[in-house]
């Protein structure tokens, strides 16, 4: 039976009876029940941390009889050490402002309920983040299999190359294709989130960018030959960056306000229109889902405009390599339309149908 194992450092009695009690209430009621370990000085919490077995973390900040707050000190020991979330669950959370919170990492004072923390640790264990990224979790069994499935084989290649990036690579390139294939060999069905790489990774601009210029969202279509940067020498022998390209091609990624251009004669929601643009079968138009709004956006590949590699501009998040790939081939495809000549083809047509 599924368990979360949570750690939780604190050192006052009557608090930690609390721990006890409702933790076990919860058990009785809920599913998934929940395991604990209950560590009662920053020692017994540093050596617990030394374990990387834990799903979630909670830390009182003061563990002992002075003004020093020891668990912060355990909160940054997790940082460095575990992929789990942390609620810091104290009285003195006020001299801690500096730390920010986000959905895995909470300040939480003593006179909020237990009971719900509990089931917030919850909703982020059925996730399934940490069973992925704990040592022993998803992707560390998946490592072990590419290791002796695949690298085992042909290691030889990678002595002669000696190259640890280039092998990173490779060895993500295998762990790729298996996330891709379900268990019955079939394409795995991507959620609209993995469209976007947010923040984005790269330093430098790249092909597939959102960029924010001037208050709007656009795309960098420039090819990415293009927007590398290379090197040459001047006469002095000093390396000089360049690109081949001078300014960067960008499409405008719009809101999809599909309740006024997806509407029928009768000024009703087409659902066919709506459907045609999710799912890109509009040549001008390359849909995206939900990032910053709630109904998604599209990219017009029909009004373009360039502007200069040192324009003033904000990455806000990159679109992942899969879709981008895809995104390019459309713009490249809606632009190299030629179209043909008619030939009557109506009457041809009509013949056809006539000679049935």
């Amino acid at each position: 039976m599924e368990e979360i194992n949570l750690l939780i450092i604190e050192d006052e009695k009557a608090q930690i009876q609390v721990y006890e009690d409702v933790i076990t209430q919860h058990n009785k009621k809920h599913e998934p029940k929940f395991s604990f370990t209950i560590c009662k000085s920053f020692a017994e919490g540093e050596q617990a941390l030394r374990s990387p077995y834990y799903d979630a973390a909670i830390i009182d900040l003061k563990l002992s009889g002075t003004e020093e707050l020891e668990g912060r000190k355990l909160v940054e020991a997790v940082y460095q050490k575990l992929r789990i979330p942390i609620i810091i669950y104290s009285g003195s959370i006020g001299q801690i402002d500096d730390i920010k919170e986000n959905t895995l990492l909470k300040k939480k004072l003593r006179t909020e309920q237990l009971s719900t923390i509990l089931f917030e640790i919850v909703s982020i264990y059925n996730t399934g983040i940490t069973r992925l990224l704990k040592p022993s979790g998803n992707i560390d069994n998946q490592l072990t299999h590419i290791f002796w499935n695949h690298l085992s084989s042909d290691l030889n290649i990678w002595i002669e190359h000696n190259n640890p990036d280039t092998l990173l690579r490779y060895i993500l390139s295998h762990f790729q294709e298996y996330l891709d294939i379900d268990p019955v060999g079939d394409f795995q069905e991507y959620h609209a989130s993995e469209v976007y790489i947010k923040p984005p990774i790269k330093k430098n601009k790249h092909t597939g960018d959102i960029i924010d210029y001037k208050g709007d969202l656009f795309l960098i279509l420039t090819p990415a030959c293009d927007m590398v940067i290379n090197y040459k020498y001047d006469e002095r022998g000093s390396k000089i960056p360049f690109r081949k390209a001078d300014t960067m091609l960008l499409a405008p990624v719009i809101e999809f306000d599909y309740k006024k251009i997806c509407l029928n004669r009768k000024g009703e929601l087409d659902k066919g229109k709506i459907t045609e643009f999710v799912k890109n079968g509009n040549y001008r138009y390359h849909y995206l889902p939900p990032y910053l709004n709630e109904n998604g956006y599209v990219i017009d590949f029909q009004k373009l405009q360039s502007i200069d590699f040192e324009e003033k501009i904000v990455t806000v998040a990159s679109i992942s390599s899969p879709f981008i790939k895809d995104i390019i081939s459309r713009f490249s495809n809606y632009y190299s339309r030629q179209g043909q000549p008619t030939f009557n083809q109506d009457s041809i047509v009509e013949k056809l149908i006539s000679n049935k």
